[in-house]
């Protein structure tokens, strides 16, 4: 059940920073490249689809958790009231779960600063019961859960900001400013993944530093793992600016790009769902 555990919490997460992410690059485009800062069809359909996501996982991302809670011959039903109304992560989740409709009635009405904010506020109800809250020094869980939702928000900004990259290239690659509006993405993608592995360190540091007895290799194993996903994430976005995004007016350059967009896209993916993982496994034995 680990699997399907953390696979949901995983997908949760995703569309979650795929909403802020997304809302939030689309404001900066309002600003600075106005004629790309358009919704299309496909970008539309893709955030309904997390919308819808984001729904489905918060009850069965409950469900699971009252499933540990309840143990052998206990009733689900009273496991799931007592998850949802006692403890610190039920209340958060009912928390989301209002927030998460306000978010799709924000989405389809277009309001794009209020599903920014929304979206924000629903990746900080994820960092309260994180493990970098639980492992803070008593009275000092508010810095925990700040570096977790700085981190959150960081990592939304970079795969919601690719989604939006990605449809935007697909559907104007001979946009006259599309060089502007990736420069643009670039330069907040720089200060996102700075912050991301600064706190992401502070993340680590805390989690296995402030528990009880020695770090568990599994934990770390899939720490790792996720790290090689970033690097490799940042060798992809390196490249796109210093390499590509100079003769992005050239058509082969342009399709290595949307290439790299997809495998960026793709490594993100895997590295939420690993993060999905981490939250749910033991950090020190």
């Amino acid at each position: 059940m680990t699997g399907l555990y953390a696979a949901v919490r995983g997908l949760h997460l995703a569309s979650l920073m795929v909403l802020f992410g997304s809302a939030l690059l689309l404001l900066r485009l309002r600003r600075a490249v106005p004629e790309l800062a358009l919704e299309s069809t496909h970008l539309r359909r893709v955030r309904f689809a997390a919308i819808g996501l984001a729904l489905l996982t918060a009850p069965a991302w409950l469900a699971l958790a009252a499933l540990q809670m309840a143990g052998d011959g206990a009733l689900l039903s009273e496991a799931l009231r007592l998850t949802l109304t006692g403890t610190l992560f039920g209340q958060m989740l009912a928390a989301r779960m209002a927030i998460l409709v306000l978010l799709a009635i924000a989405l389809a009405l277009g309001r794009q600063t209020a599903l920014c904010l929304l979206a924000g506020a629903a990746l900080a109800t994820v960092s309260v019961t994180s493990h970098a809250a639980a492992a803070s020094p008593a009275h000092f869980a508010a810095i925990g859960i700040a570096g977790d939702a700085l981190h959150l928000w960081c990592g939304g900004l970079w795969l919601g900001g690719l989604v939006v990259l990605a449809a935007i290239v697909a559907q104007r690659p001979e946009a006259p400013r599309l060089s502007k509006a990736v420069s643009l993405f670039a330069d907040w993608a720089m200060i996102a993944v700075a912050l991301l592995a600064l706190t992401g360190l502070v993340d680590a540091a805390i989690i296995v530093l402030g528990g009880e007895g020695s770090a568990a290799r599994l934990y770390l194993g899939v720490l790792a793992a996720k790290l090689v996903l970033v690097l490799a994430m940042i060798a992809l976005a390196l490249t796109n600016h210093f390499r590509l995004l100079p003769r992005l007016a050239r058509a082969e350059a342009r399709a290595a790009f949307a290439g790299n967009v997809a495998w960026e896209l793709g490594l993100g993916a895997a590295a939420v769902l690993l993060a999905g993982l981490l939250g749910l496994l033991p950090p020190t034995l």
